[in-house]
C-alpha cells in the first residue's frame, strides 16, 4: 500500500525493480483496516500534503482475498527482505492443499 497516486505507483516501479501489485491508499482506508498506519513517524517528502503513511508491510493474499502471511517491519525504513518473501511463497503456496 502508498499514498502515492496510481499514476505515480505506475511510473516509478521500475526504478524498485516491483513486479507485485501495489495498492493506491491516498486515504489510508486499506492501511486503517488493516491496522497499519504509521502513527510515530510521518516519512513524506516535503510538500506530500497526507497525513500519515502506511508502516512498511508486505502480504501474501489468494485470490479470495484471504491474508496467508504478512510481514510487518519495525522499522518505518525497512522493508520484507525480498528472501524472507520468498521463503514464505514457497511455505504458502507450496504447501499441499486441503
Amino acid at each position: 500500500m502508498s499514498t502515492d497516486l496510481p499514476e505515480e505507483i505506475a511510473e516509478e516501479r521500475h526504478l524498485h525493480g516491483l513486479q507485485a501489485r501495489m495498492l493506491s491508499d491516498r486515504q489510508l482506508a486499506v492501511t486503517d483496516k488493516f491496522g497499519l498506519r504509521n502513527t510515530a513517524y510521518h516519512s513524506a517528502p516535503p510538500g506530500d500534503d497526507t497525513e500519515a503513511l502506511p508502516v512498511p508491510t508486505t502480504l501474501l493474499i489468494d485470490a479470495d482475498g484471504k491474508v496467508l502471511w504478512m510481514d510487518v517491519s519495525e522499522d518505518y525504513q525497512r522493508r520484507s527482505d525480498p528472501s524472507v518473501v520468498l521463503a514464505a511463497m514457497q511455505q504458502v503456496f507450496d504447501a499441499p492443499q486441503p
